[in-house]
């Protein structure tokens, strides 16, 4: 792996003792998490999806096959094997089967095309890249091969979920589980790379974030797995793409297979896709991003059979109290959710049990092992009470990014502590809220706002399904507020209402939205996040014809 692959492990000095002290960090990969697991219960269904039901003895023995492939193929220690594929058993047994041979898991949104494949892999110079074929929405593999010439790194292309005789599984059904002094001769240990997630970069690039085997086990294992209340009887439902990062895969696949439960994976997102999943395979819980859970409450749920259903966890974005509350009267179940970023990790969440006012309006309490400071703009702690920046480290942060030096600079500081760019406000509690963007923040005339304060506010309406708030220019107070609602079923919201609504509130009136945009959605990005730049050019175009 060459040196300049990985960038240095951005936590301070005696930071990995101090986490297995805590009993967040151990001595497991997470094939040999996994592999505790299968050699207890081999039988047990670990993955259901569209092709059928697969154990934990055969992901284990089909994990080992593909072991011996990538390892045939030249893939070394340290080389990313990227993968491009929906919702499926073949995403987890090839992650276990890097994990094995030292190789970097790197999942790619299934919304990528050429632009986004192109940049990313000749930045991480991924050898391996496995694609399916054509369907109904894209071809994959067809694209994957066009852009051969342009990767001179891409030494192959591996055809999957294709009836091909030299797809992935039929070269994996043909080789020979790896054996058990190869394994050890090249197993790297809990703390080194073993996992990348990406996401959409500033520049074009899209960011890889490194994980260890242990990065992940803690928050996945003893964080969410804690705070989530899950044990081996769960059945999770994996309804966001599994491409998409922790909403997708981390939370509802990884987790459930460290510890021993089933997920069942939805391989083409749709509402209705995915209600009659939770409703099948009687999960008891499901993984998704607002925008998906606003979707659902679209659909019949008295009519749907809910009644193993219990947790719903919220990741990739805020949530707004309403929503949560109708999510868990109409489906039965308790809203939990996570805050974080992709390459930071997670610094806090909230658990299950939490009481409804904590779940509903804030993102949680310190994960354990996890350092967050509020910063001000002079870079001090604000005191307490206070409102600044969400910086943290911890046992769930990521190393920084594959080949990525400037991305690093850009996110950590020189005490590893990650600058999110959220502004937030702990209680006396300890339960964090979040209540801006630093660059999202609107100043109008002098006066700072910031739009989650208002988007809260505003969720909770009776007229709004989803609402976004942007800055669009003013020439003479410099910035104002937009709001961009979708509205609720039968609703028609005016600007009016929504300000009256904020003044009852007791809003201060300069924060009040000046202008509204009403849309069938918000767009998203491929992490779930609200596309605010999309939506502010959409804003300046729609209003620049408008008066007042």
């Amino acid at each position: 792996m060459p040196a300049s692959a990985i960038s240095p492990w951005l936590q301070p000095d005696g930071a990995g003792d101090r986490f297995r002290g805590l009993g967040v960090w151990g001595d497991l990969t997470l094939a040999e998490m996994f592999d505790e697991g299968a050699r207890r219960d081999p039988d047990k269904v670990a993955v259901v999806d569209s092709r059928g039901r697969s154990s934990y003895g055969q992901l284990l023995d089909r994990s080992l096959r593909y072991a011996t492939v990538l390892a045939e193929l030249g893939v070394r220690p340290g080389d990313p094997v990227a993968v491009q594929l929906p919702g499926c058993a073949l995403m987890p047994t090839l992650h276990l089967a890097c994990v094995r041979i030292g190789a970097l898991f790197m999942p790619l949104s299934p919304t990528w095309r050429a632009a986004e494949l192109r940049a990313l892999l000749s930045t991480v110079a991924a050898p391996v890249l496995v694609a399916t074929g054509a369907d109904e929405t894209f071809d994959h593999l067809g694209l994957a091969e066009s852009l051969r010439d342009e990767l001179p790194s891409l030494r192959h292309v591996l055809p999957a979920l294709v009836d091909d005789s030299g797809g992935l599984e039929q070269l994996g059904s043909g080789a020979a589980p790896m054996g058990t002094a190869e394994l050890a001769a090249r197993r790297l240990g809990p703390d080194a790379p073993a996992h990348t997630m990406c996401s959409s970069g500033t520049t074009g690039t899209p960011k890889a974030s490194v994980c260890s085997s242990n990065d992940m086990i803690a928050l996945v294992v003893r964080h969410l797995g804690d705070r989530l209340r899950l044990t081996p009887e769960d059945v999770a439902a994996g309804i966001a793409p599994a491409g998409t990062g922790s909403t997708g895969y981390v939370f509802p696949v990884l987790a459930p297979l460290l510890i021993g439960a089933t997920s069942a994976m939805l391989e083409h997102w749709s509402p209705q896709g995915a209600l009659d999943l939770i409703v099948r395979e009687r999960a008891t819980y499901a993984t998704a991003i607002p925008t998906q859970m606003v979707m659902l409450l679209g659909l019949d749920l008295e009519g749907a059979d809910l009644g193993t259903f219990e947790r719903f966890n919220n990741a990739g974005a805020p949530l707004s109290e309403k929503v949560a509350r109708e999510l868990e009267q109409r489906m039965g179940c308790r809203v939990q959710s996570v805050y974080g970023a992709t390459d930071g990790g997670v610094p806090v969440m909230t658990a299950v049990d939490d009481p409804d006012e904590k779940r509903w309006r804030t993102v949680g309490a310190v994960c354990p092992g996890a350092e967050v400071r509020l910063v001000g703009p002079d870079g001090a702690d604000v005191p307490a009470g206070g409102s600044g920046e969400v910086c943290w480290r911890g046992p769930s942060k990521s190393y920084g990014y594959f080949n990525q030096p400037d991305y690093d600079g850009a996110a950590f500081d020189d005490d590893g502590y990650f600058h999110s760019g959220d502004v937030g406000q702990f209680d006396e509690a300890g339960y964090l809220s979040i209540v801006g963007r630093t660059k999202d923040m609107i100043l109008r005339g002098g006066t700072n706002i910031f739009p989650a304060e208002i988007e809260d506010l505003l969720g909770r309406h009776p007229g709004v399904a989803e609402v976004a708030v942007v800055g669009i220019p003013d020439e003479r107070l410099g910035e104002r507020a937009c709001a961009v609602v979708v509205a609720a079923r039968g609703a028609e919201p005016t600007l009016a209402e929504l300000c009256q609504h904020l003044r009852e509130l007791q809003l201060a009136t300069v924060k009040l939205p000046e202008r509204l945009i009403m849309v069938n959605s918000l767009p998203v990005n491929a992490g779930g996040k609200v596309d605010k730049a999309t939506l502010r050019e959409r804003a300046v175009k729609e209003l620049s014809g408008r008066v007042g």
